[in-house]
C-alpha cells in the first residue's frame, strides 16, 4: 500500500503524456503510485507510460468506454489511502500532492480541492481558475456553481470505498459533476486557496453533441439526487432552480450551434427570472453572431 494513488485515464494522449507523468516524478512527496488506464488508445500512449518504470502501473480496458466507466475501472486498481487524478495533458506543480495531502489528512473531509493555472498548448500560462474557499457540507454551493477541478483534488479513498458509491454508467460527458455532486450531499468537502496544477485549455471546447449530453447528464444527476434524498428540493429550492437553469443553458447552446436561434430563445426564456445572467444570455441571442459568440465564450462560460 502507498499513501496516494494518482489515476491517469488515457485515450490517445501521447502529445503531452510524458510532460504530465514527469510532473508526478518531480513531486516533493514521493510515496505515490500512478494507475495508468489505457482506454484502448491507438497511438503511442502505452509505450510512453510503460517506459517510466514500475511506479507507473499499466492497465487497459477491454473496449473504449466513457470516462466515468474508465475512472471506476481505475479506482478498483488503486492501492493508496488517498486518490488523485491527473489528465494526460495537465501538469502538477512541485508541491501539488504534498499540499492536498496536508489538508485532508487527519480531517473529516472526503474531498479537498483547489484552483489551477490555465495553460495553452505550448504550456504558457494564460489565466487561472480560483474556486472560492469553503468547507463542510457545501452541497448547496456546488448546486449553484459546481467548481471542483478534477486535476487539483484529492479524495479519501478508504472513506469513499466505505460509501459503496461509484460512477454512473449512464453519464456521457459530465461524469465528475454527477459523481462529486452526489457525494457532496452527505459528506464534508473543503476548497482551499491557491492554484496548484497546470490545466491545459483546448480551443475546441464543447461540441454541439457534447452540449446536448451535458444537458441530459445534469438533468439525470439532479433528478437522481432529488429521488434519493426526500425533501432535499424543499431544503434548497433556490439552488436547485439555478442548477436546472444551468442545464437549460447547455440545451440552448445545442440549438445555437445548430443555428436554431428561435428554439434557443424559447429555452432561455424559461430561465430569465432565475438570475440576471440568464436574462443577459437570452438577450444575447438577439445579437449578431460574432458579438454573441464572443461574449458567451468570454463572459458567460456558465
Amino acid at each position: 500500500m502507498c499513501t496516494v494513488s494518482i489515476l491517469m485515464n488515457c485515450y490517445n494522449g501521447e502529445k503531452y503524456l510524458s510532460e504530465a507523468i514527469d510532473s508526478v516524478f518531480m513531486q516533493s512527496f514521493t510515496d505515490w503510485e500512478i494507475i495508468f488506464v489505457d482506454n484502448c488508445s491507438v497511438d503511442n500512449s502505452a509505450e510512453i507510460a510503460m517506459g517510466f518504470g514500475p511506479k507507473v502501473k499499466y492497465f487497459k480496458t477491454l473496449a473504449n468506454v466513457p470516462l466515468g466507466e474508465a475512472r471506476a475501472f481505475g479506482i478498483e486498481k488503486c492501492a493508496g489511502q488517498y486518490l488523485m487524478y491527473l489528465d494526460v495533458d495537465d501538469r502538477y506543480h512541485k508541491n501539488t500532492v504534498r499540499t492536498l495531502l496536508a489538508e485532508i489528512e487527519e480531517s473529516s473531509n472526503l474531498v479537498v480541492y483547489a484552483g489551477h493555472k490555465n495553460i495553452d498548448h505550448s504550456g504558457k500560462v494564460i489565466g487561472s481558475y480560483k474556486p472560492r474557499p469553503k468547507s463542510g457540507k457545501i452541497f448547496a454551493s456546488l448546486l449553484s456553481q459546481f467548481d471542483i477541478p478534477t486535476a487539483s483534488m484529492i479524495m479519501n479513498l478508504e472513506k469513499y470505498r466505505g460509501l459503496g458509491h461509484t460512477y454512473d454508467s449512464e453519464i456521457v460527458v459530465s461524469s465528475e459533476y454527477n459523481h462529486f455532486l452526489q457525494l457532496s450531499v452527505a459528506n464534508d468537502f473543503k476548497c482551499i486557496s491557491g492554484e496548484i496544477v497546470d490545466y491545459r485549455i483546448h480551443a475546441d471546447g464543447l461540441t454541439a453533441e457534447k452540449q446536448s449530453y451535458a444537458f441530459q447528464d445534469r438533468i439525470f444527476t439532479l433528478e437522481k439526487i432529488i429521488s434519493q434524498n426526500p425533501g432535499i428540493l424543499l431544503q434548497y429550492p433556490r439552488e436547485f432552480k439555478e442548477a436546472f437553469a444551468r442545464a437549460e443553458y447547455y440545451k440552448a447552446r445545442t440549438y445555437v450551434a445548430e443555428n436554431d436561434l428561435p428554439q434557443a430563445r424559447k429555452i432561455m426564456r424559461k430561465t430569465i427570472l432565475v438570475s440576471k445572467k440568464y436574462l443577459a444570455v437570452y438577450l444575447l441571442l438577439f445579437m449578431p453572431e460574432t458579438i454573441r459568440e464572443y461574449i458567451l465564450r468570454k463572459k458567460y462560460s456558465i
